[in-house]
């Protein structure tokens, strides 16, 4: 879905060499195993010196945003705005877009550090291109911190507010798996190819198969967050298998695109859908038919950004990364996420009217 909408594409990119200043670290990590995200949770929970970091007075604070173009991501802005208005010592909060142009977003840090911020959160169009300009904001003694999906490990990255994707696949997984009572036909509808959405949600659902023989996947597609295109691709394998029993879709609004298919195919009765997030659109799905579910999909990054920040900067004692946890909502929990007034663009939160995505 687009409100997952390449939040895992580009705020969950893959945990690279490039991203690492160790070779030999980054040798030994693979998205593809359990163990790469143990060391990653691992590392998370290290404690943080915060020392270095802390200043008395107003606190000034810079938002590098890879984008902010999608629900997902324009409710991650909000919920950081709400937060930071609920610590008096924030005086200042900056936002800067990119709109998905690495270049852009190195600048805009750059100008973040001109202006004189304590603290740069960011999610990434690109780590490789921002790297240099994260340096820098260390160097003049800047905290940054990464949000999102993917965990930065580097001496630019200060800290992560940080959502285990490895752990959030899995949920999805395992009751996938129980509602298909171990056995069927399936295929899985990915983002976008060669992103660590992708690469981990494939790992994950091919892991956990290992132990369900009875379980075929048919093939797996990448929808790329796109409603239309899960459909259409949904069609063919429609045409392609006279027999399906399930589909894997972490991402609600792809998961919305297959159910059309099915639908509209005369085979709705054959499917068995994963629980998608708590994206407005599926949850009213949930709601309607009364099955699936959902699993969260780690809203308060963006809070838990902003309370990391205040606490490096302040010398409160914390970890390397927030970590923000993620769980399964049956069908009876997820329908009361639907907000039937709402867009299916759209997700139900705690946050004042003043501060809701206009």
């Amino acid at each position: 879905m687009r409100s997952l909408s390449r939040r895992l594409a580009t705020l969950a990119v893959m945990l690279v060499a490039a991203t690492l200043t160790i070779p030999a670290m980054a040798q030994e990590l693979d998205l593809t195993k359990k163990s790469t995200y143990d060391q990653i949770m691992s590392w998370a929970n290290e404690p943080l010196d915060t020392a270095p970091y802390k200043k008395d007075g107003d606190l000034k604070i810079g938002i590098s945003a890879g984008y902010l173009s999608n629900a997902w991501i324009n409710f991650t802005a909000q919920m950081i705005k709400h937060e930071a208005s609920l610590h008096p010592e924030i005086t200042e909060l900056k936002i800067t877009d990119a709109g998905f142009n690495p270049t852009k977003q190195a600048a805009d840090i750059e100008d973040l550090l001109t202006s004189g911020v304590d603290a740069i959160l960011f999610w990434p169009v690109d780590e490789k291109a921002i790297l240099p300009a994260l340096k820098k904001a260390h160097d003049q003694g800047v905290v940054t911190i990464n949000i999102g999906y993917n965990f930065m490990r580097d001496p630019a990255v200060t800290s992560n507010a940080y959502v285990n994707q490895w752990g959030y696949t899995e949920q999805v997984v395992d009751n996938f798996i129980e509602s298909l009572d171990g056995k069927g036909k399936i295929f899985a509808m990915l983002p976008i190819a060669g992103s660590s959405a992708a690469v981990v949600q494939l790992a994950v659902l091919e892991e956990k198969l290992k132990d369900y023989p009875d379980i075929e996947l048919l093939s797996a597609e990448y929808g790329d967050w796109d409603r239309a295109k899960a459909k259409q691709l949904t069609e063919n394998l429609l045409q392609r298998f006279p027999e399906i029993d399930g589909a894997f879709s972490p991402a609600g609004q792809m998961s919305m695109g297959i159910y059309e298919a099915f639908d509209e195919a005369g085979r709705l009765e054959e499917l068995t859908l994963s629980p998608g997030d708590d994206y407005n659109g599926w949850v009213k799905l949930v709601a309607k038919e009364g099955k699936w579910g959902s699993v969260t999909s780690g809203l308060d990054v963006g809070r838990a950004a902003v309370k990391q920040a205040v606490s490096i900067l302040t010398g409160a004692p914390t970890t390397t990364a927030a970590v923000v946890p993620t769980r399964y909502l049956s069908p009876e929990e997820a329908s009361k996420l639907h907000e039937s007034d709402k867009p299916d663009d759209w997700f139900k939160t705690d946050l004042p009217a003043e501060f809701l995505p206009q």
